[in-house]
């Protein structure tokens, strides 16, 4: 199929973008999806969770999966993953838990690289009612290219300590962990902001913790603890390593020498001075040895007058392979006090290679004596393959001089706009995402925006000049007042470098060619709603951005601000979206239905209550003939 549109591209003549499809899975009960992935062959694969499975179609090939040893017994729910044909037409099979066991299959890996044959599938999901909750890793015994899967090949239960909500703190919620090429799992355990425990451990092949040769606490076969680098110098066996995210805890992310801390260094946008050679010195007055290190707790603040806060265990909110060469990235947010005493939190992205020594680090902003009293996180990472970029969203609370990287002061893009440079107006007790783009060998930042919508009657600026947007304020002129805009931690990456994101706003900017559009500021009414949205390259602009919400009466905004958009995935002519529409305390509908399309015969123009929704949107013009020239695997 996509060598007949290439030759008709080149021929010059016109490519048929495909409808949008858009409907509610048909069924009864509590649906929704949390995740999909395309297959080498163009079909696709949707994972979720439903109180029943009474909705899948008689006669397709179903597998139920064994627990295999994941310790869960959730009530009411049960995961599954289904495959859909590439046009969303039919349910080609399915497999699932035992019900009232696993409640989702909320993440899904390959080790495949975008494009070619499908890998070694990979999943996690929810543990519940047990008493060391939390979420399962598993590796399936097929990927449904190679047979549909019988049972896990091996799992893990990951132990989330406190962490038990489906809160945006929470190591359960956001299930942070990605695989290499090799077959690898970087995973994160524990707790976040609390005062127990949290690590970052690695899962070999056959799913066990491993040895990583440059991380610097292992544990030893005989029991005890050996602190040092590489793990090949130990005078002892060992049985696996670990980077543990306490902030005072011995031989993380600081330095283990007078020498290392003492370092300065450029940071990521080339401003000179940042000291220390890791990203926890910040916080320290002097390095804390690996053996013998006495108390390295007292030595506080760092060098801007930082100092760890109250509660020493870090939210690591995502983490990412390069499947080409396996170097893993994973960026994590710690709890901190201001000079004043204040409370505040702390981002960093951290870059290591496949042997865990350090490659690089960046703060996401300039570290000064001003300091940076937003509180900050990291949210999600992508890799983009086609620049060799790593992606970061982030997401800021509270605004401030001194914040993420403002689009336009990017020392490698002179002239260069975000398509919103900074955080404007005067609402600071907001959240707002950002996205830069890192250089994934030099850790320098490329391009940069922030993705804040604007508030219900703000003083926007001037209309934007791109005709795509349709005479929407242009977000860099004047200084408009904003709303709450944060994203799925799942980002959609295109093959020319496009990131496609997921988002919750307010007054929320759509293109000319959106599936459902929002009127400009001042045109009616609106409420919060789900959107989705492409975004170019270099961030300097939008392809595509549109609403999936109930469809509102704007005199009186009734009928949004109901559905949850979980994640976004890059096709050949567009992205897929999925999530579910949510229910009132009765049970039934919030609001009005999402408008549909093109409903297949597995789908339903209407909510039955909680019920699982997607959205397969196609992008018109220019970069849908880019899209042409993916390189894709044909068996």
């Amino acid at each position: 199929m996509w060598r007949l549109l290439l030759v008709l591209a080149m021929a010059g003549m016109s490519v048929e973008a495909w409808a949008d499809r858009v409907f509610y899975l048909a069924a009864t009960g509590q649906t929704e999806f949390h995740d999909s992935l395309e297959l080498s062959d163009g079909s696709l694969l949707l994972a979720g969770q439903a109180s029943n499975l009474d909705w899948l179609p008689a006669g397709i090939p179903v597998n139920e999966l064994p627990l295999s040893g994941i310790q869960s017994s959730a009530s009411g729910a049960t995961g599954f993953i289904i495959r859909v044909s590439g046009d969303l037409g039919q349910i080609l099979s399915a497999v699932h838990f035992p019900p009232n066991s696993v409640r989702s299959v909320f993440r899904l890996r390959t080790t495949s690289l975008p494009g070619t044959e499908t890998g070694a599938l990979f999943i996690s999901g929810h543990r519940d009612n047990v008493a060391n909750a939390g979420y399962y890793l598993a590796r399936l015994n097929h990927n449904f290219i190679d047979g549909l899967p019988t049972a896990p090949a091996w799992i893990k239960n990951v132990d989330t300590r406190g962490d038990q909500d489906n809160g945006a703190n929470s190591h359960k919620a956001i299930q942070p962990w990605d695989v290499g090429s090799d077959g690898r799992v970087v995973y994160v355990h524990g707790e976040a902001f609390r005062a127990g425990w949290a690590a970052i451990y690695r899962l070999n092949p056959q799913g066990q913790r491993e040895v990583v040769e440059h991380w610097r606490i292992h544990w030893p076969v005989e029991g005890g603890e050996w602190r040092g680098y590489p793990a090949s110098a130990a005078p002892v066996a060992l049985e696996h390593s670990a980077i543990v995210m306490k902030s005072r805890r011995v031989g993380q992310l600081r330095s283990s020498t007078a020498a290392q801390h003492s370092n300065l260094a450029t940071d990521e946008n080339g401003n000179p001075g940042r000291r220390g050679s890791w990203p926890d010195d910040y916080y320290f007055q002097t390095h804390c040895e690996l053996v013998n290190p006495g108390n390295c707790n007292t030595n506080q603040p760092g060098y801007t007058g930082y100092r760890v806060g109250a509660n020493d265990t870090q939210r690591v909110g995502a983490v990412v392979v390069d499947r080409r060469n396996n170097h893993f990235y994973f960026g994590y947010s710690t709890q901190s006090r201001l000079p004043g005493g204040n409370p505040d939190f702390e981002p960093a992205v951290v870059a290591m290679d496949a042997s865990g020594a350090l490659k690089w680090w960046a703060r996401l902003y300039r570290e000064t004596e001003q300091n940076s009293p937003p509180d900050q996180y990291v949210d999600g990472l992508a890799i983009d393959y086609a620049n060799d970029r790593l992606v970061v969203l982030a997401r800021t609370h509270g605004n401030n001089v001194i914040n993420f990287w403002d689009g336009n002061q990017i020392a490698l893009n002179p002239g260069g706009q975000g398509f919103q440079n900074r955080f404007t107006g005067t609402n600071g007790n907001i959240h707002l995402s950002w996205l830069g783009s890192y250089g994934l060998s030099d850790g320098r930042i490329y391009a940069a925006t922030y993705l804040g919508e604007f508030n219900e009657g703000a003083n926007v600026g001037a209309p934007h000049p791109d005709p795509i947007m349709g005479g929407w304020p242009n977000p860099n002129a004047g200084w408009p007042n904003l709303n709450t805009t944060r994203c799925r931690a799942r980002l959609a990456i295109f093959p020319n470098g496009a990131v496609g994101v997921a988002c919750t706003g307010r007054r929320s900017a759509t293109t000319v060619n959106a599936y459902q559009s929002m009127p400009l500021p001042g045109q009616g009414l609106a409420n919060w709603n789900q959107f989705v949205r492409i975004y170019k390259p270099d961030l300097s602009g939008l392809i595509y951005s549109s609403l999936l919400t109930g469809h509102w009466d704007p005199a009186v905004e009734a009928g949004m601000g109901n559905t949850w958009i979980a994640s976004v995935l890059p096709l050949e002519d567009g992205l897929l979206a999925v999530g579910r529409h949510e229910a009132d305390d009765q049970g039934l509908p919030r609001g009005a239905p999402v408008p549909t399309s093109a409903v297949p015969v597995w789908g339903s123009s209407q909510p039955s209550g909680h019920s699982a929704l997607i959205a397969r949107l196609s992008v018109d013009g220019d970069f849908r003939n880019q899209r042409i020239f993916r390189d894709r695997f044909e068996p």
